[in-house]
């Protein structure tokens, strides 16, 4: 295995500027440099992530805390974001919340030796937060906003909500239903107060039901069988939605013909020509995950942990043929 005292041989220098060259290249002069650098390429030499921490105090390495990873959404966050940071010549730490125990993998977060941490949309309350913000990493939460200013991207929630009503009023639905959002998932909350507030303005009746995405069947049976039932549903994600047209699909019903159906989200799987659902979603011009991180590396850099920038993008609809007009 190739060490540091080859380059140094190679190269003509000492083992510490080696050194000073893998861990504070801008106290190296130029010339010295190139020659060390050329050397790391001809030997391709990969220094040990570990022994560069023991040095520099520098890990390399960004956690990420997300949900369980059989979650399309949480799946798609997580691979997204590894490539994003692996890009960025940093190391992805990855941190899974147990849904029986949420509380336990923010623990073991918090003695990350990470240089920042990013949160999916896992369930934390502001005490949680208060706790990670005292290690004094930076931290950046995706698809989530905390009720404390912090480094944030995510979907305007309460704007893609308000999105989601206003459309559905477009097609002329008057009896509309809101599938899913638990109390602990204030993201998925955001959109129904920007739904409820927008339905409300335009004299819908809306029939809510709230559930684990597990437990849909029972309040989706009840809504279905009110005497007005609704002509359109719209979910709280599209993870949600898919759940939905499965159930309604073994039940009978045509989509559109019979109900419409509209996602928050606009997850990859909702473009297929097996779901094509209509979703509300952000831009395909935008990038989320390259943003978010980018951001987390300027802050780590910076060495300013929790300061406050809100990314917020704004809701776009992505039309298909789970919906039309009545």
């Amino acid at each position: 295995m190739v060490s540091s005292i080859d380059v140094a041989k190679l190269a003509g220098v000492s083992q510490a500027t080696v050194s000073r060259v893998l861990n504070d290249p801008d106290k190296v002069n130029k010339p010295t440099l190139d020659k060390v650098n050329a050397a790391i390429r001809q030997l391709n030499y990969r220094p040990n992530a570990a022994a560069r921490s023991l040095i520099s105090r520098k890990s390399g390495v960004i956690a990420i805390v997300s949900g369980p990873l059989d979650n399309p959404d949480n799946a798609e966050f997580t691979n997204e974001t590894i490539k994003r940071i692996q890009e960025r010549g940093f190391i992805a730490e990855i941190h899974l919340q147990d849904s029986s125990n949420p509380e336990s993998v923010l623990l073991s977060v918090q003695n990350t030796q990470a240089e920042g941490i990013i949160l999916g949309s896992v369930v934390i309350d502001e005490i949680a937060i208060a706790k990670l913000k005292k290690t004094g990493i930076p931290l950046m939460f995706f698809n989530m906003e905390p009720a404390a200013n912090e480094l944030t991207a995510s979907l305007d929630n309460r704007s893609a909500g308000a999105a989601a009503a206003e459309y559905i009023n477009s097609l002329s639905h008057s009896n509309v239903g809101w599938l899913g959002g638990e109390p602990s998932e204030s993201h998925l909350q955001l959109r129904y107060q920007g739904f409820q507030e927008c339905a409300k303005a335009n004299n819908m009746n809306i029939l809510r039901a709230m559930a684990a995405i597990d437990d849909l069947d029972a309040p989706l049976s009840a809504m279905l069988a009110r005497k007005e039932r609704p002509t359109a549903i719209i979910a709280a994600t599209d993870v949600i939605a898919y759940r939905a047209m499965d159930f309604l699909v073994d039940y009978g019903y045509r989509i559109p013909d019979d109900i419409s159906l509209l996602g928050i989200g606009n997850a990859p799987l909702s473009a297929m020509s097996y779901m094509n659902l209509s979703s509300i979603g952000i831009s395909g011009d935008r990038d989320i995950y390259s943003d978010g991180v980018d951001r987390l590396v300027k802050a780590i850099e910076e060495g300013g942990a929790n300061k406050s920038v809100e990314m917020k993008y704004a809701p776009v609809l992505f039309e298909r043929k789970s919906t039309r007009k009545i």
